[in-house]
């Protein structure tokens, strides 16, 4: 397994990490009550939470590359045109997951909806376009391109 495919796990790894950890604490309670979400008091909490998920993104991403650096030393910082080509279709496909959940959070500003479903669904869009891209890239590096 080369360096940026390792890479490309601690990136996968911790989005879902963190992101799955924000949309347990912001939807899970109510959920598993069966209780309405009170998006004003919902909004202040998952305001709070994505302000505090960027350093943990941030934390667990660095402290990964630093581990496979170290483990992989030669490696480190070499790209050849199979990685370029893997990391630009992988981009791709993000996109396009990206591009529709902004498509509909659009649709949800025009509609009124509150700020919270707007900022919950373009969030969303972003951490699974992410996840597209990350598994897009892992299977492309597996079967070849």
């Amino acid at each position: 397994m080369t360096f940026l495919e390792k890479s490309n796990l601690v990136m996968l790894g911790a989005i879902t990490l963190v992101y799955g950890v924000y949309f347990a604490l912001v939807f899970g309670g109510p959920l598993a009550s069966g209780a309405e979400i009170n998006t004003d008091i919902a909004l202040l909490m998952s305001n709070g939470l994505v302000i505090a998920s960027i350093p943990a993104m941030v934390a667990i991403t660095v402290f990964g590359h630093i581990v496979i650096a170290l483990l992989n030393r030669k490696e480190a910082g070499r790209q050849d045109e199979r990685d370029t080509l893997i990391e630009m279709r992988g981009d791709q496909r993000g996109g396009f997951v990206m591009a529709v959940f902004a498509i509909c959070a659009m649709g949800l500003a025009m509609i009124a909806a509150a700020h919270f479903w707007i900022l919950n669904l373009i969030l969303a869009g972003l951490v699974l376009g992410e996840i597209v891209k990350a598994v897009s890239k892992l299977i492309d590096y597996r079967r070849g391109v």
